[in-house]
């Protein structure tokens, strides 16, 4: 019986590390501090995976920050702005990397793929001495072992490390990235040599970068990384994990035939086509690491289809060679939905958070290996059937309403010139008319109001005229600095998209549904699970209230349909 997670959230059910991370940052608290609240999640973590029967446990998944950054200081990659030389890299240096400092500013942030996480980017050039320079993979192997956990100690894979950096400034166009690659293969050389004394048998290495479009070029560099690396990991168990989307046909290839590889991790949730091509042909002797349960949304597995999947996969790889798995990792998802005191019973029970995912992978490990818990399935094929069957998913009104839409309403019925026209002669604007974006800093005072309206400490009146001394304060601001177009500063609004789908009908919220954006950074993202309308006006009031304070346009504030559902759990039982 083989189970696997990819990843697990590190900000702790309550967020621990965020309060922890701040307070050090603020001086409040010591370093020492720090690393009691992270050693304390840890330890929690492991032991959670071990008591739920995990075999693959990972570790090196924890980060201060981004697990990018993390490779750098592994590397010593630090650009010299930072004035780091040598030694191992402490916190200051890390933490000045991730957040810049009062002479140099931060390195660059950007997404990390299509999840609404974002990594620290790496600077390179062909100047770069790489050292090994953070011990920290090998330090967490042994801090679970010394807790009687074996682990898989993970790190990010040297090529993807690689396609996910960019050239330092001043580095010329034609410096290729990944000629950078026999200098890094070294250090991870040395980490694997220690992983190994240390007693570790296997090791996960994360290409998430083999699902892109990858040119010939690219595609090699894995074949001459993991020739390179064959002698070190002699005596390892090692498995190369790709997750995010469907691996393409080339780099399939590619991956199944890397020297040294164990076994290879696939998401066999968002990548519907790897299904075909592991059908296709899958190396004989090699696992296979199904990747079946979603690490990217809430929802509860629907264990009777992936055990289904699973099955089909035993077929083709052999009963003893197949690993139940996440899709990816679920730092993605939110921590635990024991925390959810208010959400609504029914809801919940179609729900699965990063702690529910563990014991899902783990049921349907022990159903393939002949040892079903036929309770558990039948409570999940319950909540399968109430979410499908329930009136609350499913809007009459809503679904013909889109039924409805005709091509033909997705243009405007004037062209743009008509409607510039008409705008002009309605608003007389200048030439070059300015305006903001929309959003005013939020106070405290401000959020203070917001917090002890929703407790009800105070009046709606109270609050109404509070809101409205900020927007009068907010337009008068504008008016002496002269904008042309004016924005009411949101001062009501909680977060740009929960703000709205409190106000929709078909969207649920959590108490503690906290997600990882970015360092301490974390967002609640609303739970779209129906049919979505809109009962009454949501912004009239507010910007009726603005307007009567300015004869100047005042804009009316939206958040967009396509950020909602970026930023939200989605449905996954209908099309994006």
């Amino acid at each position: 019986m083989a189970s696997h997670i990819v990843g697990y959230p590190r900000v702790g059910p309550k967020r621990e590390l965020k309060f922890a991370l701040e307070s050090f940052w603020d001086k409040k608290s010591s370093a020492e501090d720090l690393k009691k609240v992270a050693a304390d999640l840890r330890a929690s973590i492991w032991k959670q995976m071990a008591d739920a029967g995990i075999k693959h446990i990972p570790s090196n998944t924890f980060s201060y920050y981004d697990q990018v950054l993390d490779t750098t200081a592994m590397l010593g990659a630090v650009p010299p702005r930072y004035g780091w030389s040598v030694g191992e890299i402490g916190f200051d240096v890390y933490f000045s990397m991730a957040r810049g400092n009062a002479s140099v500013p931060a390195m660059e942030m950007t997404k990390w793929f299509d999840t609404n996480y974002h990594y620290i980017v790496p600077e390179l050039g062909p100047d770069v001495k790489f050292s090994y320079a953070s011990h920290k993979a090998v330090e967490e192997f042994k801090e679970a072992r010394a807790l009687g956990v074996d682990t898989v100690p993970v790190l990010v894979g040297p090529v993807s490390y690689l396609l996910l950096s960019k050239p330092a400034k001043g580095v010329e166009k034609s410096f290729s990235l990944l000629s950078l690659i026999d200098k890094i293969l070294p250090v991870y050389k040395e980490v694997v040599a220690e992983l190994k004394a240390a007693g570790a048998t296997w090791i996960q290495f994360d290409e998430p970068t083999l699902v892109l479009d990858l040119d010939a070029h690219q595609l090699e560099a894995f074949t001459h990384a993991y020739s390179a690396l064959e002698s070190s990991l002699a005596g390892l168990n090692v498995v190369i994990e790709t997750y995010f989307a469907d691996i393409p046909v080339a780099a399939y290839k590619t991956l199944t035939s890397l020297k040294g590889v164990a076994g290879y991790g696939f998401d066999l949730v968002r990548g519907t086509q790897t299904l075909d091509l592991i059908k296709g042909g899958f190396p004989s002797g090699k696992y296979l690491f199904a990747g079946v349960v979603d690490g990217r949304n809430i929802w509860a597995n629907d264990l009777a289809a992936s055990l289904s999947t699973l099955k089909a996969l035993e077929g083709i790889v052999g009963k003893d060679k197949i690993v139940v798995s996440t899709s990816c990792s679920l730092l993605h998802t939110a921590v635990d939905l024991v925390n959810e005191t208010k959400l609504d019973k029914e809801i919940k029970s179609w729900l699965a958070f990063a702690a529910q995912k563990i014991v899902e992978v783990n049921a349907l490990a022990k159903a393939l290996s002949g040892h079903k818990d036929e309770e558990f399935f039948s409570a999940n094929a319950a909540a399968q059937a109430s979410r499908k069957s329930s009136p609350r998913v499913t809007n009459e009104a809503v679904q013909k309403a889109a039924a409805a839409l005709k091509s033909s309403e997705h243009r405007r019925a004037t062209n743009v010139s008509a409607r510039l026209d008409a705008q002009q002669k309605k608003l007389n604007l200048p030439s070059l008319p300015t305006t903001t974006i929309g959003s005013f800093p939020q106070t405290l005072e401000l959020r203070r109001v917001r917090r002890e309206y929703k407790a009800k400490k105070v009046s709606e009146e109270e609050y109404v005229k509070a809101i409205k001394e900020e927007i009068n304060k907010v337009v008068k601001l504008q008016e002496e600095l002269d904008i042309d177009v004016l924005v009411h500063g949101e001062p009501e609004r909680n977060d740009m998209v929960e703000y709205f789908g409190e106000q929709l009908s078909g969207f649920a919220f959590t108490v503690n549904g906290w997600v990882q954006s970015y360092g301490s950074r974390c967002v609640k993202p609303p739970i779209i699970y129906g049919d979505v309308s809109r009962p009454k006006p949501m912004t009239v009031f507010w910007s009726s209230i603005a307007q009567s304070f300015t004869k100047r346009p005042m804009k009316g504030m939206l958040t967009g349909p396509v950020t909602i559902l970026n930023w939200s759990f989605v449905r996954n039982d209908q099309p994006r």
